[in-house]
């Protein structure tokens, strides 16, 4: 019976260390996910402030007028996307504070569930030497 109980001891500890790596990677996928976001949204300011330099600079050249209905419409572009990144950075905060607790978790499941007993070192094999001539 002792095999058996120490077999089911290894799965429920298999199973407990599978499902911690399936949420960390879950967690690790959505800040990628966070953060490919906010390089999407730092994409469209650098987009919309292009724009807006072309239209103020056409102005200025041709000595018009500063039209800000033409300008008013980049700019909430760039506020939107600047909301939209302090949002993405604000939410990956709260994924990293989360996987700190997964680590903090981790590491209190490894430090008690550790072996009472010390484990014997395994002895590397001999590196074996080519039997090539040098040329």
């Amino acid at each position: 019976m002792a095999i058996k109980d120490s077999f089911d001891t290894l799965y429920e500890k298999a199973s407990e260390a599978a499902q911690l790596a399936a949420r960390k990677t879950k967690k690790l996928a959505e800040m990628a996910k966070a953060n490919l976001s906010i390089y999407a949204e730092e994409d469209k300011i650098k987009k919309a402030q292009l724009e807006l330099g072309k239209l103020y600079y056409r102005d200025y050249v041709l000595g018009e007028d500063q039209d800000e209905a033409e300008y008013l419409p980049w700019c909430q572009k760039i506020d939107e996307s600047k909301q939209t990144i302090a949002d993405m950075r604000d939410y990956l905060e709260e994924l990293k504070a989360e996987r700190v607790e997964m680590d903090e978790e981790d590491d209190a499941v490894e430090c008690c569930d550790a072996p009472a007993e010390a484990e014997t070192p395994v002895e590397e094999p001999a590196a074996e030497e080519d039997d090539k001539p040098e040329a």
